[in-house]
């Protein structure tokens, strides 16, 4: 059931042995990533596909920043939003339907502040509807090697047509391809806040192990990635810490708790490190 690698050792020492055994984690499924090999460190139930709430806003990034590199869109770009994205529920940002926001604010909206309507927003400027975006996201899902995941929408929300689903280790993959294609989102996922340029609306970030004191949260390091939050999800992050050279990727899905999922991420970057 669990799974830890330790690498460059040939034979586990008894004090390895045990410590395995009994390193447990309160979460439906987890995994710990290598972020510059891609080697999976450590593995709780990582094949079973659960719903995987906001974290798959991380596949709407790569979509979006992988657009920008191609030229197909750019950050000055006036995104007219719609009746569908106004009224997406959630986290969410001050939108207008019929009004237009630069690409920019909206992407600091969604990495930043996890908001829903944003999102929505982003999808069909790229691919024209909802339904056409997840379409793209299930392709790219395919290209990336995500073979147990399924995306219905941009935002992770849950609808009467469903709700996207990703195994852990998917989630770790994405995140993974995520922050070594386009790593400039670091840049964006280590801000505690971010004002958009267009409303003025300071947007917090959703990551609490960047804003807060308390011991029992905080990861030298930590500077992402993505939380996410259904009733069906539970609480889930991918979180991402740097020390030195190396850097590590963690997912916790399914913790019972807003902390929970942060201090569980505590103890997985730490048993990495």
């Amino acid at each position: 059931m669990w799974a830890w690698i330790f690498a460059g050792e040939e034979k586990d020492s008894v004090f390895r042995r045990w410590d395995r055994a009994f390193f447990t984690l309160q979460a439906r499924a987890a995994v710990l990533v290598d972020a510059q090999t891609g080697e999976v460190l450590y593995e709780q139930d990582a094949d079973t596909p659960y719903p995987v709430a906001s974290m798959s806003k991380m596949m709407t990034e790569y979509l979006l920043l992988e657009a920008i590199r191609e030229g197909r869109v750019s950050w000055d770009d006036l995104v007219h939003v719609s009746e569908n994205a106004a009224t997406a529920e959630g986290a969410r940002v001050s939108l207008a339907a019929g009004e237009a926001y630069p690409l920019s604010d909206l992407y600091e909206a969604m990495a930043v502040g996890s908001a829903n309507n944003a999102a929505v927003a982003i999808g069909e400027h790229l691919a024209g509807s909802t339904a056409d975006f997840a379409e793209e996201m299930n392709r790219k899902a395919e290209e990336l090697g995500l073979l147990s995941s399924r995306f219905v929408n941009a935002t992770g929300l849950v609808y009467s047509y469903g709700q996207n689903q990703m195994t852990a280790r998917d989630v770790g993959q994405l995140a993974f391809r995520l922050v070594n294609d386009f790593p400039e989102i670091i840049q964006l996922t280590s801000e505690t806040r971010v004002q958009l340029s267009s409303t003025k609306e300071k947007v917090s970030n959703t990551n609490l192990m960047l804003l807060t004191n308390n011991e029992s949260l905080r990861v030298q390091g930590l500077d992402g990635l993505k939380t996410g939050f259904t009733d069906e999800a539970g609480y889930c992050f991918t979180g991402t810490a740097k020390r030195g050279e190396r850097r590590l990727i963690s997912v916790i899905m399914g913790a019972d708790t807003e902390v929970a999922r942060f201090t569980e991420t505590k103890k997985l970057l730490e048993k990495g490190f």
